[in-house]
């Protein structure tokens, strides 16, 4: 455990410290120092009790940890980054890169999350639009997935198979085939 000591002069409870003499955290260990560097200077404006109810509130474990290691922060449970990684479980770089995102962006882009690209859909956005608006339209419906198929490949030269048709239509879109 570490223990916040300097190494100063002592004069009535404050520790002086004479021109290049480094302040330094000093462990059990007597071996162990530690810049002062490795202490993290992090604002945090959430109260604990918010930090508290974001905890039980994440649904995924990494945004559970990106909260614990704000709350660890706020109630002074660790005083610098490696503490707080080892504590965490996770990597020092990987709370350092949290932290910088926390400053940077706040919370919503802390808990932010990437989702993969994956595959381009078969269907593009500007396409289905208009098969949405002309499927809900009763008048101008279809009456076969093959009928959406033909459709698609005149007003927008898209080959889309059968299938890739119907889990737009049927799935994504909700939509319905008129009847005959």
């Amino acid at each position: 455990m570490l223990s916040w000591q300097a190494k100063g002069e002592h004069l009535g409870g404050e520790r002086i410290f004479l021109p290049g003499q480094k302040k330094q955290l000093y462990s059990a260990n007597p071996r162990e120092v530690i810049d002062m560097a490795g202490v993290c200077k992090l604002s945090i404006t959430e109260t604990t009790e918010e930090l508290k109810n974001l905890l039980t509130e994440q649904k995924t474990a990494s945004g559970f940890q990106k909260i614990q290691a704000l709350y660890l922060f706020k109630i002074c449970h660790v005083k610098t980054v490696k503490e707080l990684a080892m504590t965490i479980g996770v990597n020092r770089i990987t709370v350092q890169r949290w932290l910088r995102k926390y400053r940077s962006e706040g919370l919503e882009g802390l808990l932010e999350t990437k989702h993969s690209g994956g595959r381009k859909p078969a269907i593009p956005p500007l396409a289905r639009a208009s098969l949405a608006m002309r499927l809900s339209d009763p008048q101008k419906g279809f009456k076969s997935y093959g009928e959406i198929q033909e459709w698609l490949q005149q007003e927008y030269s898209i080959d889309a198979s059968y299938k890739a048709v119907y889990a737009t239509v049927r799935y994504q879109l909700k939509g319905k085939l008129t009847k005959v």
